[in-house]
């Protein structure tokens, strides 16, 4: 019984300990430095580091807050017990353009001197209708309630983005995609991940080569490939084209109800039931139209079947 009460206050510690440090970490008082500058309603903002990440938050107040948070194997760091010789940062207003940007600096031969293992991150709070463009070569990327042109670019871990308006651009060459109530004009790519997006609005392109694309309440025209697994797709409205593509896996489609649309289906069976339907089918094609016709749907697999509901 001692035992026992033991092991469980031992655990409830552990939990306790976990609890704070998330909420230390996430608590701008454990930045490094903090930076406000005041601009118009849309400046345009440009975030980037080499070892952390990066995320980007809309707001209603003209005022750009540039919070940066410096870590080194998980802790967080400050200016009184950590000095940062190895970086160039910059964190300034020209204009109404505001750069934040830490760069680690090269010794005489070149090579990064990150021998500290520390990483630089950065947290900014822009006007909502900002121009902004995010830049990490080592850590993740996020973005959301902004309304205007958005870039996110990583090489080294994952993008995700909620409450976005306008054109929106993201890559990723080792991580996953996830969008969240997104409209405009989205580009997402992605080498070596997956890519989930949820109430997609306006127009999408989305490419993976190493992952799964999972659609959810859509309501877009929207072009998907992935080379190297499934599709899964719900739309909440087809009023525009949709192509879904891949080489290594299934492709689910749910429609809304729907009674004009044109199909063409293809993979190594295709299932689905047919209504009011005009034109050619196979055991792994279906090519024609529901109905008069309308906004195609068009899904392809190599490795794969198709099934669709409607």
């Amino acid at each position: 019984m001692v035992r026992k009460i033991y092991n469980a206050l031992i655990a409830l510690v552990i939990f306790l300990l976990a609890w704070a440090n998330i909420t230390e970490a996430q608590t701008s008082d454990r930045a490094y430095r903090i930076d406000t500058f005041s601009t118009s309603s849309s400046p345009e903002v440009y975030v980037t580091t080499s070892g952390g990440s990066v995320d980007i938050i809309g707001h209603s107040d003209d005022v750009v807050r540039i919070e940066m948070y410096v870590q080194r194997s998980g802790r967080y760091l400050d200016s009184s017990d950590t000095d940062l010789s190895d970086f160039d940062i910059t964190i300034r207003k020209d204009g109404d353009v505001v750069v934040a940007e830490a760069k680690p600096r090269s010794s005489g031969l070149g090579i990064i001197r990150a021998v500290r293992n520390i990483s630089v991150s950065f947290k900014a709070y822009v006007p909502e209708y900002s121009l902004a463009e995010g830049r990490t070569s080592g850590g993740s990327v996020s973005a959301e309630r902004v309304y205007n042109d958005l870039k996110l670019i990583t090489s080294g871990g994952s993008v995700s983005v909620k409450d976005i308006e306008g054109i929106t651009e993201l890559r990723t060459s080792g991580g996953s995609i996830n969008l969240e109530n997104v409209s405009g004009i989205i580009s997402a790519r992605t080498s070596g991940g997956s890519i989930n997006a949820r109430g997609i609005y306006g127009e999408a392109e989305l490419r993976t080569s190493g992952g799964s694309i999972k659609l959810d309440e859509i309501s877009a025209k929207i072009s998907a490939r992935t080379s190297g697994g499934g599709i899964r797709g719900k739309f909440f409205t087809f009023y525009d084209d949709i192509e879904l593509t891949t080489s290594g896996g299934n492709i689910e489609i749910d429609l809304p109800e729907t009674e004009h649309f044109t199909l063409n289906l293809r993979g190594q069976r295709v299932n689905t039931t047919l209504r009011n339907f005009s034109g050619e089918f196979e055991r792994n094609r279906i090519s024609g139209k529901i109905g008069e016709g309308g906004p195609v749907l068009s899904a392809r697999t190599s490795g794969g079947s198709v099934s669709l509901k409607y």
